[in-house]
């Protein structure tokens, strides 16, 4: 269950690069799978925010506004829940499985209202009181929490492969609304027959792609089969760690006309794929050494004179390496001709001539091997490459001999190249600083006898200086060629491989300790438009600058409502400048929040977010609550602001942080066990109830945010208000107890009215509540205490959510037989 707090353990601290690099060092890992695509929560939600937001305005994806429902959850206590909206589903990984793709889910509640309503029998009749009152919106949000399965669209593709996030497969559905474990999980079953109901309507409505596998016909990289896991960081299901609820989506890919490779047999058998950085990985590709040796050959085929002249050979341990199947002879255009003379009584003369040459680059078992995170080419020959040309005479009357010299050249090639990234995203070897090649020539020993074939042979020396040095830049145009190999592991395929819409993989560092890997980021494309923030949350009739980065020049800047929707959203004074001022107060009082989309375009370039406008600096969940004495609530509060915010201790009860996972920040109230003394000047209700009011600032200063707690002493059951709203706004109290022999009878006079919280007043005779004309309040408390002179029970209250709830939907609520719905709902 997911209520269960995991268990305290000692967290292993997330690795450096260079300590992964290491443990990538100590042999292959991806248990024989083509490659491991690897992207973290992050990454995932960040995906999952951009689906969520490209779905604005596309009929049957975006969520709509949840049914309006009731949820008993036994005890007498009812959920009354009006108008909510989710916000886009978000995973973490504290249950993440290898074996298994669990993740955690969770989606907020940002908007709508949500009543607690306890009803009891009286009488033989249900009365039926408002016990707590929240408004929803995405700085005081509801969490709904739950376990899920990423899915394979296929688990071989054939099309297009997706992994998919599936609302409606979600399972253990707890929300936060409730004040017990049992309550919270009612209240979950709620919202997973709403998403069956929206899956029965449109099956692609619950789905969220992550990524898609694309299938490419010639391709090295095509995937054949894949299979999901997920995978938990170090720390990551160490409840109090700083990784707490951080892990991976791992995609194991095997290409076409590949087998399958195995699954890691636990979560510790596969090494975390995203080392700790300051600038966090969000994604890595990793591509098992067989696969990339492959990669490489088909690279090499690319130049005519090293074409098929590689094959993959396997090395103990999993390894590979590449093996020459034959020897390469290269031609070097290499030109060289001398002459010489002497000789006073017999004269002679000679010349050497050399026609190009003919060396090999490598023979038959030469290696590319990998070794010291880089591909080391050793390359070793000894050939006859071509021949000297030798005239020499000797008298005016001799016509002079030909003689050809063989050329032999001993060459050794030391060559190491490590993967690197272009500018343009291409994925390219570099050749190391330590490149090293030796070319040791020597000339046939041929040269006949006398003075002019001793003087040529003497002279040859130069010959083979020049031939050596030409060689060896030869030798090296060679090597520097291979640089040229444009592997198909590029910036694009990456990220059709791996994700989809405007998010793609800004890759960072490419290292092959054993199998290669390409750890990076998750960012927007960059010929898109960025906007920032990206999930914005600003105070009504406050100020936010929106920017977005385009490398294409000026933006222009609207916002709108969400379709279907009506009302003010404040405004952009110039829509060339993204400086953005919130609606005000007023355009949130019958909702409590709005939610707009700000878009920002250039030429055919269009980017939106969606920005929450909330109705203060400060907001917090419940507005009010009752609790009895001794008993505990849990209390949140938010604020737009960075500065955070300052709790001030209440003056009966106590506030401590509240240890519930579904209330991240939030507070715990807890009554006092008894109410303090009344004081003789204080009004009769001080001697059951107190209200206790807990206040929340932002730690920038402003104003402050007050949640009303109701602390319930001592009270009599058999006296009680059966609130009754009017079509004209006001509110009948009828107050009753129960007659030892009349059964149900108006409370007689003398009786205390009491508005605790809000304007208007109860008229006395006729026990009316009217509230104040124009006042602000959305919710009133009232009390009603019987004075026969001697009791201290004989009270009751009443929590009156209005104009928040509308009159007629407040009656609904008191009295479901009504079904009265109000206008608009």
């Amino acid at each position: 269950m997911n209520s269960k707090i995991p268990a305290l353990t000692q967290a292993s601290s997330p690795q450096s690069l260079d300590e992964f690099l290491e443990e990538m060092e100590k042999g292959p890992q991806t248990f024989k799978w083509d490659a491991l695509l690897v992207f973290d929560r992050f990454a995932a939600n960040k995906l999952l925010t951009q689906e969520y937001i490209d779905r604005i305005g596309i009929e049957d994806e975006f969520f709509p506004t949840l049914p309006d429902d009731t949820v008993k959850v036994g005890n007498g206590i009812e959920h009354v829940l009006i108008g909510l909206e989710l916000d886009k589903p978000l995973l973490s990984f504290e249950n993440a499985n290898i074996l298994d793709p669990l993740g955690k889910l969770q989606m907020r509640l940002v908007g709508g209202k949500h009543l607690e309503v306890m009803e009891r029998y009286l009488e033989g009749e249900p009365v039926r009181v408002v016990n707590a009152l929240k408004v929803y919106n995405a700085a005081t949000f509801g969490l709904l929490d739950m376990n899920i399965r990423l899915l394979q669209a296929q688990g071989s593709v054939e099309g297009n492969g997706k992994v998919l996030l599936d609302v409606d497969k979600a399972f253990d559905h707890m929300f936060s609304g409730g004040g017990t474990d049992l309550e919270k999980q009612q209240l979950g079953i709620y919202f997973k027959q709403v998403f069956a109901t929206w899956r029965e309507k449109n099956v692609n409505f619950t789905q969220f792609p992550l990524s898609e596998i694309v299938v490419s016909e010639g391709s090295l990289f095509n995937p054949g089969q894949f299979r999901l896991g997920t995978h938990t960081a170090q720390g990551g299901d160490v409840l109090g760690s700083e990784n707490y609820g951080n892990g991976a989506v791992v995609v194991f890919v095997a290409m076409k006309d590949s087998k399958a490779g195995d699954m890691p047999s636990s979560n510790g058998a596969l090494l975390y794929m995203l080392p700790d950085a300051a600038n966090l990985y969000t994604s890595n590709l990793v591509l098992s050494q067989k696969f990339i040796t492959e990669v490489i050959r088909s690279g090499l085929n690319k130049f005519e004179w090293i074409k098929g002249k590689f094959d993959v050979a396997p090395l103990p341990g999993e390894r590979y390496k590449l093996v020459a199947n034959a020897s390469v002879t290269t031609h070097v255009p290499f030109q060289y001709s001398d002459l010489g003379s002497g000789g006073t009584v017999r004269p002679w003369r000679w010349k050497l001539s050399v026609d190009g040459v003919n060396p090999q680059l490598f023979t038959m078992g030469d290696e590319l091997v990998f070794e010291g995170r880089s591909l080391k080419a050793r390359w070793h020959s000894t050939s006859n490459v071509g021949g000297v040309v030798r005239w020499t005479q000797t008298g005016n009357n001799d016509a002079g001999h030909t003689r050809t010299l063989g050329i032999h050249a001993t060459a050794s090639i030391d060559a190491s190249y490590t993967f690197t990234l272009s500018d343009a995203g291409l994925l390219k070897f570099k050749l190391a600083d330590d490149f090293k090649v030796t070319v040791d020539i020597s000339i046939e020993d041929n040269w006949g006898d006398g003075d002019a074939a001793d003087d040529a042979k003497a002279n040859s020396r130069a010959l083979i200086g020049e031939l050596e040095s030409t060689l060896k830049v030869a030798f090296r145009k060679n090597a520097e060629e291979i640089m040229d190999i444009e592997f198909e592991v590029d910036a694009l395929r990456l990220n059709n491989l791996l994700f989809r819409g405007e998010n793609v993989v800004d890759p960072r560092d490419v290292s092959m300790p054993t199998d290669l890997t390409l750890l990076g980021n998750l960012a927007p494309k960059r010929t898109s438009l960025v906007i920032s923030p990206s999930e914005p949350i600003v105070a009504s009739g406050q100020v936010i600058e929106f920017t977005a980065e385009s490398e294409l020049g000026g933006v222009t800047w609207k916002v709108e409502n969400l379709p279907g929707e009506e009302g003010e959203t404040g405004e952009f004074s110039d829509s060339s400048n993204g400086r953005y001022t919130a609606p005000s107060d007023l355009a949130l009082r019958a909702e409590g929040h709005r939610r707009l989309i700000v878009t920002a375009t250039r030429g055919d370039l269009v980017s939106r977010v969606l920005v929450s406008v909330v109705p203060s600096q400060v907001t917090v969940n419940p507005w009010v609550a009752v609790v009895n004495v001794g008993m505990s609530h849990s209390l949140s509060a938010a604020t737009p602001h960075p500065g955070g915010l300052t709790w001030d201790t209440p003056k009966l009860g106590a506030i401590a942080p509240d240890d519930d996972l579904l209330n991240p920040g939030g507070y715990k109230y807890t009554a006092p066990v008894k109410l303090p003394e009344r004081e003789a000047d204080d009004p009769l209700y001080h001697i059951s109830l107190r209200l206790d009011s807990v206040t929340v600032h932002p730690a920038a200063g402003g104003p402050a945010a007050t949640i009303d707690m109701l602390v319930v002493g001592s009270k009599n059951a058999n006296y009680w208000l059966e609130p009754k709203g009017l079509p004209d706004g006001r509110v009948e109290l009828p107050f009753y107890k129960t007659h030892r022999e009349d059964g149900k009878i108006a409370v007689p006079e003398p009786v205390e009215w009491t508005v605790l919280r809000g304007s208007g007043i109860v008229d006395q005779a006729t026990r009316v509540y009217t509230p104040a004309p124009n006042n602000s309040e959305q919710f009133v408390i009232i009390a009603a205490f019987y004075n026969d002179g001697e009791s201290t029970d004989t009270v009751d209250y009443v929590v009156l959510p209005m104009p928040l709830v509308p009159v007629q939907r407040y009656a609904e609520i008191l009295n479901p037989a009504i079904k009265e719905v109000c206008d608009g709902e």
